[in-house]
């Protein structure tokens, strides 16, 4: 038994509160009294498993046997309505989030601005689902929710759900847009590093880890995913670094590249300085791909030399470090303090006055001094930034997930957080790095403890936010649903629960094709590698269908694909077949293509084309509309197939049809007036097809409440 959970007699006198307001604004406060007349004023939580649930004015939450109670009291707490969200069953993370409220509710309070009330089940359920599973729940999921009478019910959906397959999906979908995450780059294909990302993610692993790692791995990308990351900007150090630097610490440095910042305190001898870092790195060896090809031209066609030169650039892309830094000043420097072509020293860039006391650059300049070489700076550099004592480290992951559940980040842009007193709230951001720290950056219980707030489980905020408008989170904006939590709700409308079955994998595939002794090879196994290269493109492509493929020999992939829908799961050279729909593979936005094909249902809603960070779009537009009206999805709803239209051509009375597909779509029952509305409509030719269509173009689809 934990010093949380001991019993009523021992807390009394230390439960007695003095504020008057509770973390969560509630006032709603009564007196308790146990068998031994002894007497604490506190909110009621529930009971569950024999045990009362109650939390005082400063947020700290106990749990005791409920025959401690007076009988009185004992009666009072079995015929109760439990107060706020119910009992969040950690008592440590009710106590963690009453202090997040607490923090909330003091800047509202020195706003003049009241917090929302607290959000219905059906807002909550449905909110909860995209905003940790990356789509909307089922109906039977959205059921049992509501049929719970349980006061924990809504802590227990949480923890259900930062533990699932979906979870991980959608992380995955917001680290690709940050990460710029793409099947196709530098005339590779970087499976193995999107591959790498998910197992990480799956597993858990702490963020600060999975930074690190991105940052010191070395060798060939088709044998160490992690190396995807410095890849993905292949001999371009200084972009490389400008996005390192706004994406894992919020510092706004792009500027700086090439000259002081016009509206900072960065430098550009600073931010070469930082560059100085990575100057022994080598990700792009233009000696290599030569040596490979020499004396095969005469020895292959044109068209097998230039398909070559890519399967030698593949075996080229790999991280070595050198023990001599290259990078100088460039050659149009201006500045008084250095020349162009100058040798620049590593120095880590700094936010105040007093970050040098910090044990993370102590720890930097020491192993600065003892490194017998350049070779050593880049780790250095890593564990200095994802140091939990970094200034900015903590803060930007923390910022970032806040923005996600919430829809605003305490401080916007997520990238530009060198001021922490320019966001609207720098107390509680401050204190939200501080719970990534606490919490080791496990990013599943970060994201638990944020959704186990009041304020996350308040009503949405729906007026329009002015530009520049501080915003002081009375309850989550309403926010239009990215393009990967739209399509993989479109996908749980068609197949239900088995939306997690389907994993792609084709980072060992592509590796057992394109992986070659550069020493050893002949022209022969050259050009029998080339065919095995496009088996294996080939393959892949087939197993995603088409992808909203448009124009010349579109009718016959969309035939073809259609074909493969009575085909159940196999393994073909590698690869598990999802499931087919009306030509689509019915699988997660993370088991597609990175990013999709053009005209594809995700392209449509506003997924990025990966060749800028963080560039999803949420924008609405007419092809948007015109997808939603007459696109591929809309088709895969309207087949009779799809468990949405399944289900509700399955109810024999009208009204539980319509009921069926409201639970669906929106979770929840349709009002008095939407079922009177469609009842008429039935009545009329409406049939449950037609419904799926209205319901899948309504505004409050694709809109997280």
């Amino acid at each position: 038994m934990n010093a949380r959970s001991i019993t009523l007699c021992a807390l009394f006198p230390a439960l007695l509160a003095t504020a008057q307001t509770a973390p969560d604004g509630n006032s709603n406060f009564r007196v308790w009294h146990d068998n031994q007349g002894r007497q604490v004023e506190a909110t009621f939580r529930g009971v569950e498993g024999g045990k009362v649930y109650l939390q005082t004015r400063d947020g700290r939450m106990f749990d005791f046997p409920l025959t401690n109670l007076t009988p009185e009291d004992q009666q009072l707490a079995t015929t109760l309505k439990p107060e706020g969200l119910g009992i969040q069953k950690n008592t440590g993370l009710a106590q963690s989030a009453a202090v997040i409220d607490k923090g909330v509710l003091m800047g509202l309070q020195k706003a003049g601005q009241e917090p929302n009330a607290l959000a219905s089940d059906e807002q909550f359920i449905r909110r909860v689902y995209l905003d940790l599973a990356g789509r909307i729940p089922t109906r039977e999921e959205t059921l049992a929710f509501l049929a719970d009478t349980s006061a924990a019910k809504r802590a227990n959906v949480i923890d259900t759900l930062v533990s699932d397959d979906g979870f991980a999906s959608h992380l995955y979908n917001y680290f690709s847009d940050m990460l710029r995450i793409a099947d196709d780059a530098q005339k590779a294909k970087f499976f193995t590093y999107e591959e790498w990302l998910k197992e990480q993610i799956a597993a858990n692993r702490p963020w600060n880890e999975i930074v690190y790692d991105m940052m010191v791995a070395d060798g060939k990308l088709l044998d160490n995913g992690a190396t995807g990351y410095l890849l993905r900007d292949r001999g371009m150090r200084l972009d490389n670094l400008s996005l390192t630097l706004s994406t894992f610490l919020g510092a706004n440095v792009s500027c700086a590249q090439c000259h002081d910042h016009p509206f900072a305190e960065w430098t550009q001898k600073q931010f070469y300085q930082m560059a100085s870092f990575f100057g022994a790195a080598d990700t792009y060896d233009r000696n290599l791909p030569r040596g490979m090809m020499r004396n095969l031209r005469d020895e292959l066609t044109q068209q097998q030399y230039q398909q070559a030169r890519r399967l030698f650039d593949v075996n080229s892309l790999s991280v070595t470090d050198h023990e001599k830094s290259d990078l100088t000043l460039p050659d149009d420097y201006k500045y008084k303090d250095g020349k162009p072509g100058d040798a620049v020293d590593p120095i880590l860039v700094t936010w105040s006055k007093d970050d040098h006391r910090l044990r993370c650059y102590q720890d930097a300049e020491l192993a600065l001094k003892k490194a017998d070489n350049d070779a050593q700076r880049r780790e250095i550099f890593a564990r200095w930034m994802t140091s939990p004592d970094n200034p900015r480290f903590a803060i930007t992951i923390a910022n970032r997930l806040w923005k996600m559940v919430f829809g605003v980040g305490i401080q916007d842009p997520v990238t530009d957080l060198d001021d922490l007193s320019a966001s609207s709230n720098p107390m509680l951001l401050k204190h939200l790095g501080n719970e990534m720290v606490r919490l080791k950056f496990d990013l599943r219980a970060f994201m638990r403890l944020l959704c186990n707030t009041q304020t996350y489980q308040r009503e949405a905020v729906t007026r329009e936010l002015a530009l520049g408008e501080p915003y002081y989170f009375p309850g989550p904006i309403l926010r239009r649903m990215t393009a990967e939590q739209a399509w993989d709700s479109c996908v749980t409308l068609a197949i239900g629960d088995k939306v997690d079955n389907f994993k792609l994998k084709r980072a060992e595939p592509y590796k057992q094709v394109m992986a070659l002794n550069v020493s050893e090879i002949t022209p022969a196994q050259i050009v029998e590698k080339l065919g095995e290269m496009q088996g294996m493109r080939r393959m892949a492509d087939g197993v995603l269908g088409d992808g909203g493929a448009k124009g010349k020999g579109a009718a016959k992939k969309k035939k073809r694909q259609r074909m493969m829908e009575e085909t159940t799961a196999s393994e073909e050279d590698g690869f598990t077949r999802p499931a087919m729909m009306e030509g689509l593979a019915l699988a997660r936005a993370s088991e597609l293509r990175q990013p999709e094909r053009d005209g594809h249902f995700l392209r449509m809603f506003g997924q990025s084309d990966r060749q800028i960070a963080d560039s999803n779009s949420a924008e609405g537009s007419i092809p948007q509309v015109l997808m939603l009206m007459n696109g591929e999805a809309q088709n895969v709803l309207r087949n009779p197939k799809s468990l949405v239209l399944a289900t509700a051509m399955g109810e024999a009375e009208t009204p539980k049809k319509v009921e069926a597909l409201y639970y669906s779509f929106f979770s929840r029952k349709p009002t008095a007036e939407e079922m009177a509305s469609a009842t008429e409509a039935f009545d009329a030719g409406l049939t449950s097809a037609d419904l799926c269509w209205v319901l899948f173009n309504s505004r409050e689809f694709v809109f997280v409440q």
